[in-house]
């Protein structure tokens, strides 16, 4: 955990801050861990998402990713370079600071990948009442759909987990 210590003491050093979680997140059993670090994280991508539709300079980025004329599974690696390094500055630091080591990072970062690229395969996965919870390509679509709710700069902006999307109003399934 050098790079999470190296960050906090750059914090302090700099700015004076010193890590405020309540939560000592080393003391947890490591099952648990990697299950809040996906949840925060995911709660942290979800409104990196959001911001990427509604700030005119990061659309700018985000737009190429969009530009996909046919949702297919190489649609997820379409993106500008830039996104990537907006995405994980955004994600990583407030994870960092909360004490999350780079390897559990890399392990959920690699799992919510793989979710990312089913999401954008375009193919047909009914989840029942888990859509509630889980994001699938019948949700993602829309997320690209190029007639848009009036007044919406985006919807569905989760990548795995969906909940966001239903918890704040962005969730859009007209059919």
């Amino acid at each position: 955990n050098v790079v999470s210590q190296a960050f906090n003491d750059l914090l302090f050093q700099v700015f004076g801050i010193r890590n405020l979680v309540a939560i000592n997140v080393a003391a947890l059993p490591h099952w648990t861990q990697l299950l809040l670090l996906f949840v925060v994280r995911d709660f942290i991508q979800w409104n990196t998402h959001r911001l990427l539709h509604w700030s005119p300079t990061l659309w700018e980025f985000h737009k190429v990713h969009h530009s996909v004329r046919e949702m297919g599974f190489a649609a997820h690696l379409r993106y500008h370079f830039m996104e990537t390094i907006v995405y994980r500055s955004i994600e990583y630091l407030p994870l960092a600071m909360i004490g999350f080591g780079i390897q559990d990072f890399i392990l959920v970062h690699l799992f919510a990948i793989v979710i990312g690229h089913l999401n954008h395969a375009n193919v047909y996965l009914p989840l029942g009442p888990l859509k509630y919870i889980l994001n699938s390509p019948q949700m993602h679509i829309w997320h690209h759909s190029q007639e848009l709710p009036k007044g919406s700069h985006g919807v569905n902006y989760g990548i795995t987990l969906s909940v966001w999307d239903y918890l704040f109003g962005t969730v859009w399934m007209p059919r």
